[in-house]
């Protein structure tokens, strides 16, 4: 695998970079500051890489607790129709 110098990497690389970064940290903080209390937290996160923070918040705010809710209502709906 070739080594990659800094100077090798073109300026339009690092500022689309640099946009996909901030734009994942700003939905995260938006998102979260309305549904949980860690919202700084998920903003500076989403500054690390991309798309990693973006998917654990969709599996732990979005994802497990509609889960569980839907399990819940089934399981609701099967108690009382016996």
């Amino acid at each position: 695998m070739p080594k990659t110098n800094p100077e090798s990497v073109p300026l339009w690389a690092v500022v689309l970079i640099a946009c996909i970064l901030l734009i994942q940290s700003l939905f995260l903080f938006i998102h979260s500051r309305r549904h949980t209390k860690y919202y700084w937290i998920w903003g500076i996160v989403g500054l690390i890489q991309f798309p990693g923070p973006l998917v654990a918040y969709w599996l732990v705010h979005i994802y497990w607790p509609l889960r569980k809710e839907r399990l819940k209502n089934r399981k609701h709906q099967n108690g009382s129709n016996e």
